[in-house]
């Protein structure tokens, strides 16, 4: 298989110019959330508790840079993501094919990453970060 690198790059810019308006919303919202609660999730900003994502691009970024213990600890559904995404990107943009099984592995990662959520609330909160309560939150304000 020839990866021809312009074709690549057009994928993936057609995919930038598609999705530019919800870019520009999330970092808006990014950029407003952490100057308000000094936050991003929005669960964590409405209620104070941490949601099954949280913790993950920096349990990513150590993974991908070497440090698995320290992004396991973050948040243990971070491999399947990468593995997840390392399939779709290749197979988006290298491959240009869709596959039909995209969305099945989508719900499949998404059910670890829930799992791994309920392991943790039950057995590990509040515990360390990002397992913790966060007191600005806006329910707390509220009542």
């Amino acid at each position: 298989m020839v990866i021809k690198i312009k074709t690549v790059f057009g994928r993936i810019w057609k995919d930038i110019k598609n999705f530019r308006a919800a870019a520009c919303f999330i970092a808006v919202y990014n950029v407003a959330a952490r100057m308000l609660f000094d936050a991003f999730c929005p669960q964590l900003i409405l209620t104070g508790f941490p949601c099954a994502g949280c913790g993950m691009t920096r349990a990513v970024f150590y993974i991908l840079t070497g440090r698995l213990a320290r992004g396991m600890r973050l948040n243990p559904a971070a491999p399947a993501w990468i593995a997840f995404l390392f399939w779709f990107f290749w197979n988006r943009y290298i491959r240009g094919t869709c596959k039909k099984s995209t969305y099945l592995w989508l719900g499949i990662v998404c059910a670890v990453t829930l799992a791994v959520y309920l392991y943790r609330m039950i057995n590990c909160f509040p515990g360390a970060p990002p397992m913790v309560y966060h007191r600005n939150n806006i329910l707390r304000r509220l009542l």
